[in-house]
């Protein structure tokens, strides 16, 4: 399977301000349209609970949502509410009744987290960065970016992850894709 994972943050690795929220400055039509098309290429799209709640979903693209609410997955038409702790994500694939083969993971950062490793790890994660933008207090896109005071290039090294390739994809945007040794 397939897994791709998609990050957009400032020079600090972050994903949110300290409020919870993107910022505008993190917002860049050329990071949009890569974002956009990278989900439009996966069967389904894993992201977090409160991600789910609160983004639209007007491509009716088919979500796994990660969290910690559910005793077991809950399929509501295209969405699956699957709780890693409890169940496995073969099983959450398997709820969604559809084979997939690829999924795009959009965040936030503990979703982010829990496809570092193996036995599920990223095929690539595409990490853009908007320069100039920092977001002090804010959320980072791993928890070790918070906690640990790492870059977001040192946790993906730690994990077994090369950078890959490199693109500037706009005026400032850049996308760098890693690569595991796990895949």
């Amino acid at each position: 399977m397939r897994i791709e994972g998609y990050a957009v943050v400032g020079d600090d690795d972050r994903i949110a301000d300290a409020a919870g929220q993107m910022p505008d400055a993190l917002k860049n039509d050329a990071e949009w349209a890569f974002f956009q098309d990278g989900l439009d290429a996966a069967d389904i799209v894993a992201l977090g609970r409160r991600s789910h709640d609160v983004t639209p979903n007007p491509r009716r693209r088919r979500r796994l949502v990660l969290t910690r609410s559910v005793a077991r997955n809950e399929r509501q038409g295209d969405v699956v509410f699957w709780n890693p702790a409890v169940a496995s994500l073969e099983a959450a694939v398997k709820a969604l009744g559809y084979p997939v083969q690829h999924i795009a993971v959009a965040g936030g950062r503990d979703v982010f987290d829990y496809f570092l490793r193996p036995p599920h790890c990223y095929t690539a994660f595409h990490l853009s960065q908007i320069e100039g933008v920092t977001l002090p207090g804010g959320t980072g896109v791993f928890s070790a970016v918070e906690t640990g005071g790492l870059t977001a290039a040192h946790v993906l090294a730690s994990f077994g992850y090369s950078a890959a390739s490199t693109r500037t994809i706009d005026t400032g945007v850049h996308v760098v894709t890693w690569a595991p040794d796990c895949a």
